[in-house]
């Protein structure tokens, strides 16, 4: 019962025509037949489908492309014929008829049969030579205007190359639309034509609905974009109220006076430290200068200790060579010189 679901099936020929069916377009000019089944049988199951409303918008939509394809290719060629026969009556000239065609080469013909005689007289008949060029020249003349007048008339009178508006068949005059009125390309553009008129309203109606989705679609997007720059706003504040917060907790933490206290504790400590140095360099030269003065001290201690050791020796060599009187002198320069 739901044969006509198949992709072998033709949606197009199913709601209405499909114009590469052989009875129409296929095959002919440039189409090809197409190669899915076009059956009638297909047909009655679709149209007694409980699912008809909701399948035939799909498948019209289908039938509409097909259609608007062909129609395009023969638009196409109707401006390509019309282009062609500008360009050749514009620059080929119309038969004239047969009379004026005789009477046109008689005239030329004469023309050059008295030129040519003029060229075999002698020179002493100049002024006869001179009569018959002249002669010769006004008959071609004569035979040039009558021809351009009556192409002119032929012109005016020639049946033009048309082109059907329908099927694209190029003809001339009545017999030529008459005949061609009986092919069947032009049969079948005809009913592809009418089945395209057909689909008219329901063309407006897929343009409008494709519209209001276009416009629901964007409007969604700009929905979405105005959340996504709220998100990202709310975001933002919310990163900038934290380091707000920062800076304000090391503000406080810079203005309490724990902090400050602790700071001065620090720099009392470092004062004394260095205070403690150079004091304690101070002494320490003292200390120095005490010992290397008491070291000067014992050096000349020691060295007038042993300069009265040598005077007591030298005194006591004297005594025992000289006598007496003399020791007792030298015992009281000894004496006077301990003290």
């Amino acid at each position: 019962r739901e044969k006509f679901k198949d992709k072998e099936v033709c949606k197009a020929f199913l709601v209405g025509l499909c114009p590469l069916d052989p009875g129409l377009l296929g095959g002919k000019r440039n189409f090809t037949v197409c190669d899915k089944i076009h059956s009638e049988i297909m047909r009655q199951q679709f149209e007694a489908h409980a699912d008809r409303q909701d399948l035939e918008w799909d498948y019209k939509l289908q039938c509409l492309k097909s259609l608007e394809h062909a129609i395009r290719e023969c638009d196409s060629k109707i401006l390509n014929e019309k282009a062609r026969i500008r360009d050749d009556w514009g620059n080929r000239r119309p038969p004239l008829p047969a009379h004026v065609i005789d009477q046109v080469s008689r005239m030329k013909r004469e023309s050059s049969a008295m030129f040519a005689m003029a060229e075999q007289l002698d020179d002493d008949r100049f002024k006869e030579k001179e009569a018959l060029v002249t002669r010769s020249a006004e008959i071609m003349k004569e035979a040039e205007a009558l021809e351009e007048v009556e192409t002119k008339k032929a012109i005016k009178t020639a049946i033009t190359e048309e082109v059907c508006e329908v099927c694209g068949t190029c003809f001339q005059g009545s017999a030529g639309d008459a005949a061609h009125l009986q092919f069947k390309i032009h049969h079948g553009y005809g009913e592809i034509r009418a089945k395209l008129e057909e689909l008219k309203p329901f063309k407006d109606e897929c343009e409008k609905k494709g519209k209001e989705k276009d416009g629901q679609d964007s409007k969604k997007r700009i929905e979405d974009f105005k959340k996504q720059r709220r998100d990202n706003g709310d975001q933002g504040a919310e990163d900038n109220d934290k380091d707000s917060s920062a800076r304000k907790d090391r503000r406080r933490g810079d203005d309490s006076p724990e902090p400050t206290k602790a700071r001065d504790r620090g720099a009392k400590e470092v004062d004394e430290d260095d205070r403690g140095d150079r004091r304690g360099g101070r002494d320490g030269g003292k200390s120095k200068r005490r010992a290397d003065s008491r070291d000067r001290g014992r050096s000349r201690s020691d060295r007038g200790q042993g300069r009265g050791r040598e005077q007591d020796r030298r005194r006591d060599d004297s005594r025992s060579r000289g006598g007496g009187g003399g020791g007792r002198r030298d015992d009281s320069r000894s004496r006077r010189g301990r003290r």
